[in-house]
């Protein structure tokens, strides 16, 4: 962007310009003095051009017609790129590792969930090492390769309920290789389907100020939070005078226990510019606002999803019980996905309570009974795919010095993976949000690796976490929509 709104004669100076603006003079320093510009400029290094002429050997994959016994050529090809990643290490041993080798995946869906060994976010189906440099994976020409993070269901449907007024709940049994507690994203025919939720409305797809938004504005209270004192750390020099934050901060502990590590910038008693960090305990909705809450016979299951107050940042919340009488929901576990907190919340919606399942395309699952419920609308949908895995890729070195080196990730569709909002997150630095570090492809230690014309699609969790040392990374000319976080975080570590 700098290309175009910078003035052409600062142009020749942006290193000077950047290193400026982010003070990098005051890296390990205690007093502050003027800022003096490089003598010389750093152009920055890319990465290597990486093309298919300079494929070694290439290794093809094939899920219909390949066997992973098969010798990997294009017409033996492999069944599985685990299995054509595995023959790139025999093959690194017969051969120089600085050699470059390809896996050229054909056509086809790969369900990367099925017969998973982790559910880490930070380690993928595929996951590459400090073993794998000089490694090219892309789809075969322009065939359509699909990455799923999910495993194909294979169903039973029966009637459950017929009702006028909402129409009919099917119900199936979950077959014993689904892993229930990494099933919490019901794919049908390539997206995302609607977990049972009040009120109706699908909130990825209808705007909050919109017709029937999918959230409630009717909150009749929030109820207060508790103050947790965190260890208060101040750091008396540098000092910013004349700024809103002229020392640095941060808490430890307390309140910032619900992060991980277990700090915050805002968990101090008086943070500059705003106040301590906490949330609310639980919510009261008002009279007739939520007409199933007195039928809900597992309140446990559910969720509570709330903008913050100020709605820059929003919240998920496990619900720890309910009064169905005063129409109140208490919280247990949640309130860390943004850092600043505040003592209420804005508009939110109630899921995963299976009375609330009374709208077409939502879906419940009964974990005690491995029971799948979903209500269609006129016909029953063909492809339903439970999620399994948040990681479809990782790319990991041992050490900086140990670095996975010269990747290409090229020509794939990414999709289908488990939403992450409730596993950890961090706060990255003194801003309001907070940041879960993974993501469907992660990368940490790692020099010249490019992505380049992927789709990452319908998934749940950050498109790409960048953590760490990262050098020369190249991200480029790939589509990013449809996610349950952000498309790419980078988040180092202090």
């Amino acid at each position: 962007m700098a290309t175009y709104i910078a003035p052409s004669f600062w142009k020749s100076n942006w290193t000077a310009l950047s290193e400026s603006a982010f003070q990098m003079n005051e890296c390990n320093k205690m007093t502050h003095r003027a800022y003096q510009s490089s003598s010389t400029s750093k152009p920055f290094k890319t990465e290597p051009k990486m093309t298919k002429d300079i494929c070694y050997r290439t290794v093809f994959v094939h899920s219909v017609t390949g066997h992973d016994l098969f010798d990997g050529t294009f017409e033996r090809p492999m069944k599985t790129i685990q299995a054509a990643l595995t023959l790139t290490h025999t093959l690194r041993t017969m051969h120089n590792s600085d050699h470059t080798l390809c896996i050229s995946i054909r056509g086809g869906t790969y369900y990367l969930g099925t017969n998973v060994t982790t559910t880490s976010s930070q380690i993928g189906a595929i996951a590459l090492t400090s073993n794998d440099s000089n490694l090219v994976i892309e789809n075969y020409q322009d065939e359509r390769v699909v990455l799923s993070g999910g495993t194909l269901l294979q169903l039973q449907w029966s009637v459950h309920a017929k009702t006028a007024a909402v129409g009919t709940i099917m119900k199936a049994q979950v077959p014993s290789y689904v892993k229930l507690n990494d099933f919490n994203e019901l794919y049908i025919d390539g997206k995302r389907a609607i977990v049972a939720k009040y009120p109706n409305g699908d909130p990825s797809t209808q705007g909050l100020y919109a017709k029937d938004p999918g959230f409630s504005f009717d909150a009749h209270r929030w109820w207060p939070p508790s103050f947790n004192r965190s260890v208060e750390i101040r750091v008396q020099e540098p000092y910013r005078n004349g700024t809103v934050f002229t020392n640095y901060q941060l808490g430890v502990g307390g309140g910032a226990a619900v992060f991980n590590p277990p700090t915050n910038f805002w968990s101090t008693a008086s943070p500059p510019a705003g106040d301590n960090y906490v949330v609310p305990r639980g919510l009261t909705v008002k009279n007739g606002a939520m007409p199933h809450i007195g039928n809900w016979s597992k309140p446990t299951t559910g969720f509570v999803h709330a903008f913050h107050a100020g709605y820059w940042g929003s919240w998920v919340f496990e619900i720890a019980s309910i009064n169905s009488t005063e129409n109140t929901i208490m919280f247990a576990r949640g309130g860390f996905q943004e850092a600043r907190g505040s003592d209420a919340g804005g508009a939110f919606y109630v899921a995963n309570i299976f009375e609330e399942l009374d709208s077409p395309n939502e879906w419940f699952l009964d974990k005690d009974t491995r029971t799948l419920y979903f209500m269609p609308n006129e016909t029953m949908p063909e492809v339903f795919v439970a999620s399994q895995i948040p990681c479809l890729i990782s790319i990991t070195g041992s050490s900086i010095e140990d670095s996975v080196k010269n990747v290409l990730i090229r020509g794939l569709i990414l999709t289908e993976t488990s939403s992450t909002y409730m596993k950890d997150y961090m706060v990255p630095g003194g801003g309001d949000w907070t940041v879960h570090r993974g993501g469907t492809m992660y990368l940490r230690n790692t020099q010249y690796v490019t992505i380049a014309h992927n789709l990452f699609t319908q998934l749940g969790s950050n498109g790409m976490a960048l953590i760490d040392y990262n050098f020369a990374t190249s991200i480029t000319l790939n589509e990013f929509v449809w996610l349950g976080d952000s498309a790419i975080i980078i988040v180092g570590s202090t």
